[in-house]
């Protein structure tokens, strides 16, 4: 047995070993105690067994066990270890992986909405570079689906009532039949108190021990009943505050790290001189990737350098501008073993003052009234408003070439003279690079306002429940990035040349009579002397400005549901749940920066007439061109308009029949069958299905297993986004014949459109596991579950540099990669790559989940453990059928996305409550991993592919002061990562992108303190 894998064991025995040498066998009530579904008796607050409906099952019965695997944790539970919020204590919990939250999240460009607490079981929603954040896990309020929060067809759970919730149920498995699509990896229903009778309130600080990521948490909650108890009210408001922090705030974020080829003796001087290039591919067996601190990207020097010129042999191209405007020699530092980068010297990067975590802002409003019509009809109606606010640095203003360089020309007054006489004619010009000379960062400001009404009538008659509902969601999403470099003004303002009138320095197509009106205003702007926002500030103000873009979400529903009792057989009742189910929903996209208004040359030179020194496509013949634009609107944020509708019409049942009961050897034998017809306006009619069983040999020992079709169908999104751009750097390499690639290790654009063809993904899944309750030890209870998932059909898109890779491969032509990279010539770099979603993908995953339970009393108060374990087996996933089966299973991916699949994964909490006191002491494991960026022939190359595993500590004190009838004041501290654990370091493969560990998997926040107060009345 490997030391890691003991360690695990040991882990899982010592919560047995706890439970097994207490003495007492006192049990305290589930609602302090969350067991997994088919353990001993629960109650969830002050409801009774009767009314609690587990999300495994729409079968509506008092002590019914669903076959389908289902984790119940209580918010009580979830707060002692987490107090910042229900979801991010459900991410500490081994079925999740690869979650989006604040602190999990990429902060360089803003064109999608990918923040919030996104969940993401069994990391299914990102088995590649998915910019969408997960999907495939289908989230539930009190039973009800949540209309997405954001247009992208994600839900940022921040928008839930947290204090007025009683517990989460997490479906651990397929479940499409019963809850419909978008459940392929499974369910997350928050429960609603809706009995909740009284006041609570919570106020809580926190910081990190450096000062850093200030915090703040206020709510209140009341629940009164009315007209003598028929009626009920529920009202919650919450608001929250993260201050967020930089990436500098962290001092393994300032060196610099990033992977490189370990092996520089393939490496030398380019064709131009003004960068290395690198024969063996880095992350090969001849180039094995290390990490470097203090890399760079040779291609620019941060204040500025002149990468060209339309004169053959300038003697000044590849220097670097001083801030004095002369120049000097470019330092090309120490060789590193990847084309295009060096250790030291000049060259550029990601600067570090830039955000690691957005500041986020949030408010919550949830009001809730339900009253008896009759004895057995009531009606009710809630609605929840919420409001999310971010803003953070995006990538500084740059001018990278080939699609957002500079061209300065002969006679622009900020050319020093020596520079100017190296220029011969009058259109002659230098090509200028600029990264981060000091100028100010844009700054992206978004909004979501959301807001979801339903009302509905529940009611019962003979042995049946039925319910009623329609729900209308709201979410209109807001982006400002503010401070981006307009394109149409820049190249106005770079432009420079003296007025033949005054002699004052001025934009030259201010001179043009046909032109001027268009560009009144403009003001000259000057990057041959460092920081331009410094040296011309009213030109750096006119050449900025803001890209923003609009979108509305709307989503209509009604659903129709009706359960209970068809008949009695000897082992008991034969149970149905039938439903039907219709949606709607709309998105309207708006925007300042369309790219799909400049997509044709004409568009473009409409746009940019009067204008000289746009970025053109470069040719072999014309290095300095005068070809096609190759630049949009802005240096980035451009996002096209997207349109869309669609509506969902539905109609499911499920049946449950007893076969045996009270016999020898099957005290409990049943079977679970259900049934789902779903008909989609964009992609047709699809069927999803779910079998099992449960048997109980004896009381104690349950054993299950369920067979489920699952899907989930394409999101408007998906289907109607309009062209989106983006930048990434890409390793275009050259092949050995020299007839087909660049050789350039640069960022190339991307435009990202949606598919109206796509179709539903499928999925297939089984599980099955056991129950062990046993009746020697009270207070114990233990599942083991296997479960196996396969998901076909994947919508997916491959990257830029997958799509370079592959069509290097097949020789630079003959495959479809191919066709979606535009190059003027084949041994030019992309000047787009066109990147579109489609049903090209499969995903497998399997593993077993492990939870532990127990309770009871030592001397004067009383012991919980509980324990949750996932081993994870296999994680399986092909972009297209020729492509190579990527293995992510126990593997740390290694992208500027970073995911993070361990092995092992493990949340162990110890809670000990005496009288007025209490302690929580909570363990997070992570297991270890290799690097890799799976999806080549060979695995990626590593000097050092270990990463070994993390454990975080949480710990909670609290003192409870009694107050009035049955209220409390509970005082709390809470310290995360107690002992300051920092996270490995693995950095990217582009310097300076995230901070270098698994943003993904990891802390990087390090010893964090909270401390408030929560009060009952």
């Amino acid at each position: 047995m490997t030391k890691n894998n003991l360690f695990i064991s040991s882990l899982a025995v010592s919560a047995s070993i706890i439970a097994m040498a207490v003495p007492a066998l006192a049990q305290e009530t589930a609602a302090a105690a969350p067991a997994q579904e088919g353990t001993a008796p629960q109650a969830a607050g002050p409801a009774s067994n009767a009314d609690i409906v587990v999300t495994g099952s729409r079968i509506v019965r008092d002590g019914y066990t669903a076959p389908t695997p289902v984790t119940v944790a209580s918010t009580e539970e979830l707060a002692k270890t987490t107090p910042s919020g229900v979801a991010d204590a459900l991410n500490k919990l081994p079925q999740f992986n690869n979650s989006l939250s604040p602190s999990k999240s990429a902060n360089n460009f803003s064109n999608l909405p990918i923040h919030g607490n996104v969940l993401n079981l069994r990391g299914l929603g990102t088995p590649s570079n998915n910019p969408k954040g997960p999907l495939r896990t289908l989230v539930l309020f009190d039973g009800m689906r949540v209309s997405p929060t954001e247009y992208v067809g994600t839900i940022d759970t921040n928008v839930l009532p947290q204090l007025l919730m009683q517990r989460v149920d997490v479906v651990t498995g397929g479940a499409s039949a019963q809850w419909g699509s978008d459940a392929v990896a499974g369910v997350v229903n928050f429960i609603l108190d809706k009995k909740f009778t009284g006041f609570k309130g919570l106020a809580q600080a926190g910081v990190d021990q450096r000062g850093n990521n200030g915090n703040q948490r206020l709510g209140a909650a009341f629940g009164s009943d009315f007209a003598g108890g028929r009626g009920h009210v529920l009202l919650s408001a919450e608001y929250s505050n993260s201050e967020g922090m930089l990436r500098q705030d962290r001092s393994f974020s300032t060196q610099g790290y990033n992977f490189v080829g370990s092996v520089t003796t393939s490496c030398g001087p380019s064709a131009n001189g003004q960068q290395r290039t690198c024969t063996a591919a880095p992350g090969t067996a001849a180039n094995p990737y290390t990490i470097a601190s203090d890399v760079r990207i040779s291609a620019l020097a941060a204040n500025g350098r002149i990468v060209g010129s339309s004169v053959t042999g300038n003697p000044f191209v590849g220097r670097v501008i001083n801030n004095d405007g002369t120049t000097r020699a470019f330092s090309l530092g120490t060789a590193v073993g990847t084309t295009g980068f060096q250790q030291g010297g000049d060259g550029y990067k990601i600067p570090n003052d830039t955000n690691a975590i957005a500041p986020l802002t949030n408010y919550n409003g949830f009001g809730r009234v339900s009253y008896e019509l009759t004895d057995n009809i009531t009606a009710f109606v809630q609605g929840v408003y919420a409001r999310s606010k971010y803003h953070y640095f995006t990538q500084g203003n740059s001018l990278i070439p080939a699609t957002e360089s500079a061209r300065i020309y002969k006679g622009n007054p900020y050319l020093s003279t020596a520079l100017d006489s190296a220029l011969t004619g009058a259109n002659d010009y230098y090509v200028v690079g600029q990264q981060d000379a000091g100028q100010p960062k844009p700054i992206a400001y978004e909004k979501t306002d959301y807001w979801t009404a339903t009302a509905g009538l529940t009611g019962k008659f003979a042995d049946f429940n039925w319910q009623v509902t329609y729900n209308h969601g709201d979410s209109k999403h807001s982006m400002d990035n503010v401070g981006l470099y307009n394109n149409q003004k820049l190249y106005a303002a770079l432009d420079a040349v003296r007025n033949p009138a005054n002699g004052q320095i001025t934009c030259r197509v201010l001179l043009n009579p046909a032109y001027a009106s268009q560009f009144a205003g403009c003001q000259p702007l000057d990057v041959m002397h460092g920081d331009p926002s410094k040296s011309t500030p009213a030109g750096y103000a006119y050449a900025t400005g803001t890209s923003s873009y609009r979108a509305r979400f709307k989503q209509d529903a009604f659903a129709a549901n009706i359960s209970g009792s068809l008949f009695e057989l000897p082992a008991g009742p034969v149970d149905i749940a039938v439903g039907v189910e219709y949606r709607r929903q709309t998105l309207n996209l708006t925007s300042n920066a369309d790219p799909a208004l400049l997509l044709t040359d004409a568009q473009k030179e409409a746009y940019f007439a009067g204008l000289r020194g746009i970025p053109r496509v470069e040719t072999a013949l014309l290095p300095y061109p005068t070809g096609p634009i190759n630049t949009l609107a802005y240096w980035l944020t451009n996002v096209g308009g997207s349109h869309g509708k669609l509506n969902v019409k539905e109609a499911y049942a499920e049946i449950a029949v007893p076969i045996l009961k009270d016999t020898p050897f099957f005290q409990e034998l049943s079977v679970n069958g259900a049934i789902r017809v779903t008909d989609y306006s964009t992609s047709g009619t699809v069927k999803t299905w779910k079998a099992g069983a449960t048997w109980k040999p004896v009381d104690s020992l349950l054993l299950r297993g369920t067979y489920s079709h699952d899907i989930r169908a394409p999101n408007l999104y998906e289907l109607y986004a309009g062209p989106q751009s983006g930048i990434g750097i890409v390793n275009d390499v050259r092949n050995a014949a020299g007839t087909y690639g660049s050789g350039q290790n640069v960022n190339a654009n991307t435009l990202t459109v949606g598919n109206p063809n796509l179709k539903p993904e499928v999925a297939n899944t089984y599980t099955f596991g056991t129950v062990f309750t046993p009746e020697f030890l009270r207070g114990f209870s233990a599942s083991i579950d296997y479960y196996h998932i396969k998901v076909d059909k994947l919508i997916d898109s491959l990257s830029a540099q997958q799509l370079l890779t592959n069509c290097l491969n097949a020789g630079g032509s003959g495959v479809v990669e191919c066709t979606q990279i535009d190059r003027a010539s084949p041994t030019t770099f992309p000047t787009l790559v066109h990147l579109v979603p489609q049903n090209i993908a499969f995903l497998k995953t399997a593993g077993i989940d492990f939870d532990f339970t127990y309770r009871t009393a030592v001397g004067d108060g009383g012991l919980g453990v509980r324990l949750y374990l996932n081993y994870l087996d296999k994680f399986d996933a092909q972009q297209y059928a020729a492509a190579p089966i990527a293995h992510y299973a126990g593997v740390s991916v290694v992208t500027s996305n970073p995911q993070g699949f361990p092995r092992w994964r493990g949340n162990l909490t110890v809670d000990y409550t005496n009288g007025p006191f209490g302690i929580t002491i909570g363990e997070q494991y992570i297991g270890k991993m290799r690097l890799d960026i799976p999806g080549g022939t060979t695995p990626i190359q590593f000097v050092d592919p270990k990463v070994k595993p993390v454990w975080y500590t949480d710990l909670t004190l609290r003192y409870t002061i009694p107050h009035g009838d049955g209220g409390n004041f509970e005082f709390f501290t809470t310290v995360n990562n107690l002992f300051d654990k920092d996270p490995p370091l693995i950095p990217g493969t582009v310097p300076g992108v995230n901070p270098p560990t698994n943003i993904a998997v990891y802390d990087i926040v390090g010893r964090a303190f909270t401390a408030g107060v929560r009060v009952k009345f």
